[in-house]
This record gives C-alpha cells, structure tokens and sequence, in this order.
C-alpha cells in the first residue's frame, strides 16, 4: 500500500519565512493511484492524468478542509472520464453534500452532470464497522469523537493495515477495532493544537500531541510507527517542540509531498 501525503495539515494556509514562501495544505492523501482518502486537497497536487485515475474518494465528515476540493475536481473532471468518481462515506456525510454542497446554489449538482445516467460523481452510503472492497483494498468505516458526524478509517490490503483517526478527541472504538486488524502497519493521528490548548482541542473536537500519544497507546501496539497529521498552521512550531519533547522515536509530524509504503 503506497499512501502519498497530498496535504496533511488543518487549514489552508501561505506564509513567508526569510522570504521564502511555504504553502500548507488541507487533508488530501492518494492511496496507490485510485483511492483518495479526504479532498482537502486533490486538484492542486494531482495533474490531469493523475485525477482521471481516480475511482473512489473516502471522507470522514464535511467540513470544507476536508471536502474543498470536489468542487474543482468535479469540473476538472468534465469531459474527461467515462466513469463517475464515487463518493464514499456515512448518510450524515453524504447529506452534507446533497444538500448544501452540490446542490445548484453553493456548486452544480454534479451527480447529474452532464447527465444523470453519466455523471461526474456518485455517492455510496457505507455503514459503520462494516468493510467494504474497492481497488483491491478493504475500507472499515468507525465512528470517532468530533462535532460533527465524523468517522475514522481502517484500510486493509493483502500486506498491510493502517488507522486513520479521522478527525477526532478522545475515543475508543476505532482503537479497539484496529488492535485487531490483522499486520497493522501504521496509525495516522490528528494533532490539531498544541498541548497548552487542550480545552480548545477538547471543545472542537480535535487532539494535542500529548493526548494523540494517549490515543495511540490503546492500540497495544508500541512498535508502529505514529504519523500525526492536521496541525494547525500557526501552532506548527509549537507542536514540533512538543513532539521532540515526547522523545519518542516512533512518533513524527507528516509532511505535504511525502510518500509513505507499508
């Protein structure tokens, strides 16, 4: 499994340091060619080719750092696919989206665009805790601990599993489930905010370096490796100090561009 970081951080965000600039770009991660997990960010990463490649968009809830860039995607993708790219998450999600996303007022309603028997997108309702397989992988929807409806992910192939929280505090179920998958590879874990605001994290609904390390040890399993991902722009070198403190080896902050392979 080949998972490329297309963003990995909790915002959109520019800044100049000693006068060269640095973007930071919302979630977005390609799984193999096929798969994309979150669509924070897919357009501005992905060249043409690369999007007509796609066949299956997972997300864990609906909100736009998460979902901004099926907008573009969908018209980039006008006349250049003969297949509709699916889009894949719980009822609740996927109401977001009918309603108050591609629904001819915010976006066009690209379900039935160019027409409804061959449209830009789909939508497929998965239930909780309950696999499905697409693109020789096995997706596990559970839900985890946000604002709003939000699930995290277990992704399966024939060699290795991963866990991804989602967006989320405190929680349990997603821990216990993936304990139990079989050759789990790797976690990817939100760190929003920095330690010192553990209230904020607690009230949005989001985890601090300390408490994504209490997360991860309720997987029982020590040895994988912990990406954290979704921090915050502004907090970013906090959180860098924070995680250097930890003097955890397995433990490090994701980066926008990267690669990984389990």
């Amino acid at each position: 499994m080949k998972i490329k970081v297309l963003g990995c951080y909790g915002a959109d965000f520019y800044e100049k340091k000693n006068g060269k600039g640095k973007r930071y770009n919302p979630s977005g991660f390609l799984i193999n060619t096929s798969v994309a997990l979150e669509a924070g960010t897919l357009c501005g990463t992905l060249t043409l080719p690369q999007l007509t490649q796609l066949r299956y968009i997972f997300l864990s809830h609906a909100h736009l750092d998460h979902i901004q860039s099926l907008a573009f995607l969908t018209e980039t993708l006008f006349g250049k696919i003969e297949h509709p790219v699916v889009i894949v998450s719980i009822k609740e999600v996927i109401d977001v989206l009918k309603n108050h996303f591609f629904n001819n007022r915010l976006w066009p309603d690209f379900t039935r665009l160019p027409s409804p028997e061959n449209p830009i997108i789909r939508y497929q309702e998965i239930s909780e805790e309950t696999p499905i397989e697409v693109e020789a992988l096995k997706v596990t929807a559970i839900r985890v601990n946000h604002i709003v409806p939000s699930i995290g992910f277990i992704i399966e192939d024939d060699h290795a599993a991963i866990v991804f929280s989602g967006d989320t505090w405190m929680t349990d179920k997603i821990w216990k489930a993936a304990s139990q998958a079989r050759q789990l590879k790797g976690a990817l874990v939100e760190a929003s905010f920095p330690d010192q605001l553990s209230e904020l994290a607690r009230i949005s609904g989001h985890l601090t370096p300390k408490l994504a390390l209490q997360e991860f040890v309720k997987l029982t399993q020590p040895d994988i490796p912990l990406y954290l991902y979704h921090m915050k722009p502004p907090y970013l070198g906090e959180i860098q100090k924070q995680i250097k403190a930890l003097k955890n080896k397995q433990i490090r902050l994701l980066h926008d561009g990267e690669m990984l392979q389990f």
